[in-house]
C-alpha cells in the first residue's frame, strides 16, 4: 500500500482513525523501546551473572561487589544490595526488595499498551456507529436506499471497525508478549540471586583481587 493509498484510507474511515492512527504510534514506540531495554538488561544481567559468579566461586566478594557497582543493568541493583550488606537475614529482605522495584521498571511504559488494546477495539465502534448514522443520513436526504446512497456511510463503518480491531489485537499481542517476558526474566534473576545467597552464606575461605572489575567496565 502506497502513501498515498493510506492517507486515502485514513480519510475515507472518518474522524476516528485519528485517535487510532495516535494510539497505533504510541504502541509502536513502546513496543520498539521495550523491546530494545529488554534485550540490552538480559544480556547485561547474564554477563554480570557470569562475572559475579566467577568471583564468589573464588571467594572474592570484594571483586564481585566491585563489578557490581559498576554493572548498570537492572540485576546490579539486586547484587550490589545483596553484597553491601553482611547479614544473611537482611541480604534476603534486601534482594526481596529489589527484585520488586527492578520489575516495576521493567514494565515501565507497558500499562500503555494494555490501555491502547482496550480502548482501540471501542474507538473503532464508535466510528463504526458514525458510519451507520452517516449512511442512514444519507438514504434520508436522498429518499432512497440504493447500495450507492449508503457505500460511503458503511465503508466508514468497516474501515473505522478494522483499524480499531488490528491497533487493539497488536496492542494486547504485545502486551502479553512483555509481561511473559518480564516474568521470565525476574524469575531466572532471583534464582541467580538465590545462588549468590547461599554462596554468601558459606564460609569465605580468602578476598581475590580486583581483576574483574576491569573486565566489567
Amino acid at each position: 500500500m502506497s502513501g498515498q493509498e493510506f492517507l486515502k484510507l485514513i480519510e475515507t474511515g472518518g474522524v476516528v482513525m485519528y485517535p487510532l492512527l495516535l494510539c497505533s504510534i504510541i504502541s509502536i514506540a513502546v513496543i520498539i523501546e521495550r523491546s530494545w531495554t529488554l534485550i540490552r538488561a538480559a544480556r547485561a544481567a547474564e554477563r554480570l551473572h557470569q562475572l559475579v559468579g566467577e568471583a564468589t566461586q573464588e571467594g572474592s566478594f570484594a571483586d564481585a561487589l566491585a563489578v557490581s557497582r559498576r554493572d548498570p543493568s537492572p540485576l546490579g541493583l539486586v547484587y550490589k544490595a545483596v553484597l553491601g550488606h553482611a547479614d544473611d537475614g537482611e541480604r534476603a529482605r534486601v534482594a526481596q526488595r529489589r527484585h520488586g522495584e527492578v520489575a516495576r521498571r521493567l514494565k515501565r511504559y507497558i500499562w500503555l499498551l494494555g490501555t491502547v488494546g482496550s480502548l482501540a477495539p471501542f474507538i473503532g465502534l464508535f466510528g463504526t456507529v458514525i458510519g451507520i448514522i452517516r449512511a442512514f443520513e444519507n438514504m434520508a436526504a436522498t429518499g432512497s436506499g440504493g447500495f450507492a446512497v449508503v457505500a460511503a456511510g458503511i465503508s466508514e463503518a468497516l474501515i473505522a471497525t478494522a483499524g480499531g480491531l488490528l491497533v487493539g489485537v497488536l496492542s494486547i499481542f504485545a502486551y502479553n508478549a512483555f509481561m511473559v517476558r518480564i516474568g521470565n526474566l525476574s524469575a531466572l534473576w532471583r534464582d541467580w540471586t538465590d545462588e549468590l545467597l547461599m554462596q554468601l552464606a558459606q564460609p569465605r575461605p580468602r578476598e581475590g583481587t580486583l581483576s574483574r572489575v576491569a573486565q566489567s567496565r
